[in-house]
């Protein structure tokens, strides 16, 4: 267990220097304080999503939404995958370290038995926790990689189950938080709708194992 020491002081690390900046950490302010220049922008934002897989207090809605200010649309959806791609394996890449202790780790914290039994089917496994924005992802992501889910199957089902969040939160900008506007309204709704869908299909796909 002593091995899991690092990375855990490194998530509470970030959150320690985030928490002070959270005033700062919104699309807007992260917009404002961006190059102008697009290479250069795409870079600082790349950089903010480096900064993100290390700290479960940054908004990664807000970095997502900065994208969508900053360059236009097929621009900031490639920035925005890119820089999921990237808080999705930094913390992965953690856990991965520490596999050896997963079995420790699972007798320690129960709940985890159950996501280690869902990696049998890796892609499909990542695809639905990311669809249902499965909660706080880093630590998901740590997990994931300490429980050996092949790499190629956790970036591909990570990525793909993220595009339509991605894709929402991108075109929504700054309206993810006027809160109580209809755009506002719309990011929730499709956020529970996408949750619902990930619930579905995970009870029909168990359900139709069961019964092969």
């Amino acid at each position: 267990m002593k091995r899991w020491v690092l990375p855990l002081v490194l998530l509470c690390a970030g959150l320690a220097a985030a928490w002070p900046l959270r005033r700062y950490l919104t699309a807007e302010a992260i917009a404002a304080r961006s190059p102008g220049q697009t290479g250069l922008a795409a870079a600082f934002l790349l950089a903010l999503y480096a900064a993100k897989s290390l700290s479960v207090a940054f908004p990664l809605s807000a970095l997502t939404a900065a994208g969508g200010l900053l360059f236009p649309l097929p621009v900031a959806l490639a920035v925005n995958l890119t820089g999921t791609a990237i808080v999705q394996l930094l913390p992965f890449l953690l856990g991965r370290r520490q596999r050896a202790d997963f079995s420790a780790l699972r007798q320690r914290y129960p709940r985890l038995g159950a996501l280690a039994n869902m990696t049998q089917h890796p892609r499909r496994t990542v695809f639905l926790l990311r669809l249902g924005g499965a909660t706080p992802g880093d630590l998901v992501s740590m997990f994931l990689g300490a429980a050996d889910v092949p790499l190629g199957s956790y970036l591909t089902g990570g990525l793909l189950g993220a595009a339509p969040r991605v894709l929402c939160a991108t075109l929504l900008g700054a309206a993810l938080w006027e809160i109580g506007g209809r755009r506002f309204w719309l990011s929730v709704g499709t956020g529970a709708l996408l949750t619902v869908t990930a619930v579905i299909l995970w009870r029909f796909l168990s359900a139709r194992e069961q019964q092969a």
